[in-house]
């Protein structure tokens, strides 16, 4: 075989793998898909639906294209994403506590409580990982994406209380001992 046709013919082998692995990281984020979907169907705010819908699709698949640790981030992520996600959905639905003192909106508070029970979600589905930055890092991107979708029908106060949950419940597993030695 000639050096030239031995070149080309790893130039199109590595294309076909790149391709594959791409289909492979498009099929591994339609379960987002599915989350918009519901989102934009619940949602009276359509276009910050389909932004943030098209940003955890985008995310999903470029980490499941990566692979490795951070592709071991993203169903976590998206399964504890549905946490903030379902209690902003079932507070907007309610609408406000009212007490003799008066009524006050429970959806930020919600966002918070489901952001914790997401981090903390993530801490026990994480605490094995043996490359935890990347895994935590992609995990709490695509959580945060998919609360969001949930959490944004109250504004930027929502995502930033669903933010801070989930970043302490998370806690746990920047004070755990590193594993190995050095």
């Amino acid at each position: 075989m000639e050096p030239e046709s031995l070149a080309g013919l790893k130039h199109r082998a590595y294309r076909a793998y790149e391709r594959g692995r791409a289909r492979h990281a498009a099929w591994a984020a339609a379960p987002t898909v599915a989350v918009v979907v519901v989102a934009a169907l619940m949602s009276d705010r359509p276009l910050t639906t389909a932004l943030i819908g098209a940003a955890l699709y985008v995310v999903a698949a470029l980490l499941s294209w990566r692979g490795r640790h951070l592709e071991r981030g993203v169903l976590p992520g998206v399964a504890a994403g549905l946490v903030p996600f379902a209690m902003a959905h079932t507070a907007r639905l309610y609408g406000h506590l009212c007490t003799p003192e008066g009524c006050v909106s429970i959806c930020v508070p919600a966002c918070l409580a489901g952001g914790f029970a997401a981090g903390v979600l993530l801490s026990r589905a994480l605490r094995r990982a043996d490359r935890l930055g990347a895994s935590w890092a992609s995990a709490c991107g695509v959580a945060a994406l998919t609360g969001a979708l949930g959490c944004a029908c109250v504004g930027f106060g929502g995502v930033l209380a669903l933010a801070a949950g989930l970043l302490t419940g998370t806690a746990p597993l920047a004070l755990r001992p590193a594993r190995g030695g050095a």
